[in-house]
């Protein structure tokens, strides 16, 4: 079993709603779970590769694609690059 599983209620956010929402999200999906996310991606089809079991769970997966759509709406709104931040966690994590 994951030991990283995807909590909203330790991530303490159930609605992306500003910009700053956006980059935690990523940041917890990308720093705390280790998750290398793509935006565009199924949270429903990430794999552990050490296990080979799915690193979410079906509610799990809802709840974190329901977070991404909430992402997208937001930073087109806002006129910021959703595909900068995920490249930007993804930078910061590989660089420490």
């Amino acid at each position: 079993m994951n030991q990283n599983r995807f909590r909203c209620d330790a991530f303490a956010l159930q609605h992306v709603t500003s910009v700053q929402q956006v980059e935690a999200f990523f940041g917890y999906l990308v720093n705390d779970l280790r998750v290398n996310i793509h935006p565009d991606d199924d949270f429903a089809d990430y794999v552990d590769m050490q296990t080979n079991t799915p690193t979410f769970t079906q509610d799990e997966a809802f709840l974190a694609n329901n977070l991404m759509d909430e992402s997208f709406k937001v930073c087109e709104e806002a006129g910021v690059d959703i595909y900068s931040i995920g490249m930007m966690n993804l930078s910061d994590y590989l660089a420490n």
